[in-house]
């Protein structure tokens, strides 16, 4: 069998992990025509700092631990992931990692991560947007984390397919 397929749906879920880190790390979740704000600072023009204590309210917090939470999930699943094809290109594939049951908790996994970004993002949005109203849009950070969630589904449809006809040509 190619590795081209699992090789692909690795690549694929590692682009969602890294869409995931980046979009929690930056700070063009919300921008105005002078300031950005992501999930930790605020910046002025070129200058950023830290969130302002009357900006770290409760939405801000819950989308914060949702996609930390996301990311670490994801991280995980990747790592398995790219440890199953290592172990399978090599010839040393664990039988846990090829089995139905496996590939199965790691696809979904890859989705749970997508209904948590979900869920962070769609609270932020709506909160931020009540807050400052007309004069806000969304910048480049919430938007690459909504591009990532349908991403995260075609990773996990991807790693389930490939992987389990990658498994069973054992």
């Amino acid at each position: 069998m190619s590795l081209v397929g699992p090789i692909s749906s690795v690549a694929v879920a590692g682009v969602v992990v890294l869409f995931y880190i980046v979009s929690t790390a930056t700070s063009h979740w919300v921008v105005t025509s002078t300031t950005s704000t992501g999930l930790w600072e605020s910046c002025w023009g070129i200058v950023c700092g830290p969130l302002p204590d009357d900006l770290l309210t409760g939405y801000v917090k819950a989308a914060r631990g949702l996609m930390l939470l996301a990311v670490i999930v994801a991280g995980i699943s990747w790592i398995l992931a790219l440890v199953a094809l290592i172990g399978k290109v090599t010839g040393k594939t664990k039988h846990l990692l090829c089995t139905k049951r496996f590939l199965t908790i790691n696809a979904l996994t890859f989705c749970a991560t997508g209904l948590l970004v979900l869920i962070g993002t769609s609270v932020y949005a709506v909160e931020a947007m009540k807050d400052c109203g007309d004069d806000c849009s969304f910048g480049y950070s919430i938007i690459l984390a909504w591009v990532s969630i349908p991403l995260g589904v075609v990773a996990a449809a991807m790693l389930t397919y490939f992987f389990r006809a990658m498994c069973d040509d054992a």
